[in-house]
């Protein structure tokens, strides 16, 4: 009987220690959906060159999605290249967009409700997509399987987006790195 006991024990531990338990499954429900879609009519209505309040847009979208005030979306803190460096900086690096593992690393990590972004940074600007809870799909430009994301363009916000892949945000992978909030 004392094994059958110790057994039942060692399989409860085992499961436990076996499933994440920071992992807070997140889904893109229709509140967030809804948010993006009115902030991305907003943000296509915006003129070159963005003010502030424009400009902000990509923080304030972490903030809805994530609760994560890491960015101060009336600085000018919410640059591309800003919001690169400080990703890279602070938050954990998952790796580069070309590996199919830190893309799976990206999407698991949105999925549990960790802000996760994606950069390409240069001494431009740059750009950085916002990955979003869902599943991975594959993009035939990429030859992987590549996250959800919504992308806040600076330079055309009229091509900004949300519920698309990764490779919407980016032409190619090479070059992009990606951060999750740790």
């Amino acid at each position: 009987m004392k094994k059958v006991i110790y057994c039942a024990v060692f399989l409860v531990v085992l499961a436990s220690v076996a499933t994440p338990q920071d992992c807070k499954k997140a889904e893109y429900g229709a509140d967030q959906q809804k948010y993006m879609e009115t902030a991305l009519q907003k943000f296509t209505g915006c003129q070159l060159p963005l003010d502030g309040g424009c400009r902000g847009a990509l923080a304030q979208a972490l903030d809805q999605i994530y609760s994560v005030k890491d960015f101060n979306a009336d600085s000018k803190s919410t640059t591309p290249a800003e919001i690169g460096k400080k990703a890279a900086a602070e938050w954990e690096h998952l790796g580069a967009a070309s590996d199919q593992e830190a893309l799976k690393k990206a999407q698991a990590a949105a999925n549990c409700g960790r802000a996760t972004v994606a950069v390409m940074s240069s001494e431009t600007g740059g750009h950085v997509a916002i990955i979003l809870p869902g599943t991975l799909t594959t993009s035939n430009g990429w030859k992987l399987q590549v996250p959800n994301s919504a992308s806040f363009f600076t330079h055309n916000p009229s091509k900004s987006f949300s519920g698309k892949p990764l490779s919407y945000s980016f032409p190619k992978a090479d070059g992009v790195e990606l951060y999750a909030k740790k």
